[in-house]
């Protein structure tokens, strides 16, 4: 066997160990930016769906009060507000979350959740056409399309006339992980008498 033959089979040459290299480390460094971007949408779905859930158990909660309950009371204008804040508690501890109702969490609070009620009297209904089919509940109408009846019933209407309560429950990051919009999200119920 001649000397450059044996070279050739011996193995690789430093030369192309260090080229191998230079090409895992630029594939490598191409695939590091969807490894994070990867962690931190995994945190940002786990914070969304812990947070959305947790709203949900506040309509839920104000779905089981008594029609009449002090919770879903007016006590004035046409609707009641409750703001909370979620606390993501410390760091090296899990399970410490809350939702607290202190003001002065608001610059470090992750999320704001909003609970608006308002409430709805009916005061007939109609059949234009004559075709045996509602077409319309007076005292329900939302002429504007924005997904509220247009005249709720302000505070110290009695109690016989309300007829139906609306919920709404808004939630809304303010530690926005993401680049763009904050996540926003608005839950609705209503309780009827």
């Amino acid at each position: 066997m001649r000397r450059s033959d044996r070279r050739r089979t011996a193995g690789f040459t430093l030369i192309e160990v260090l080229l191998g290299f230079a090409i895992l480390l630029v594939v490598f460094a191409g695939l590091l930016p969807i490894f994070t971007r990867s962690v931190l949408n995994n945190v940002e779905g786990r914070e969304s769906t812990q947070v959305s859930n947790l709203g949900r158990s506040q309509l839920e909660d104000r779905l089981q009060l008594a029609f009449n309950s002090w919770d879903l009371t007016i006590d004035a204008g046409t609707e009641r507000q409750a703001v909370g804040y979620w606390d993501d508690g410390l760091a090296d501890h899990l399970g410490d979350e809350e939702w607290s109702d202190d003001a002065g969490q608001a610059p470090t609070a992750l999320w704001v959740r909003t609970t608006t009620v308002r409430q709805y009297g009916i005061n007939g209904v109609r059949d234009n056409d004559l075709d045996g089919i509602l077409d319309e509940i007076v005292g329900l109408q939302d002429a504007d399309r924005d997904g509220h009846f247009d005249n709720p019933l302000a505070a110290g209407t009695p109690p016989i006339n309300i007829h139906l309560k609306d919920v709404e429950v808004q939630l809304q990051n303010q530690a926005n992980l993401s680049p763009g919009e904050p996540i926003e999200l608005t839950l609705y119920a209503y309780k009827a008498f």
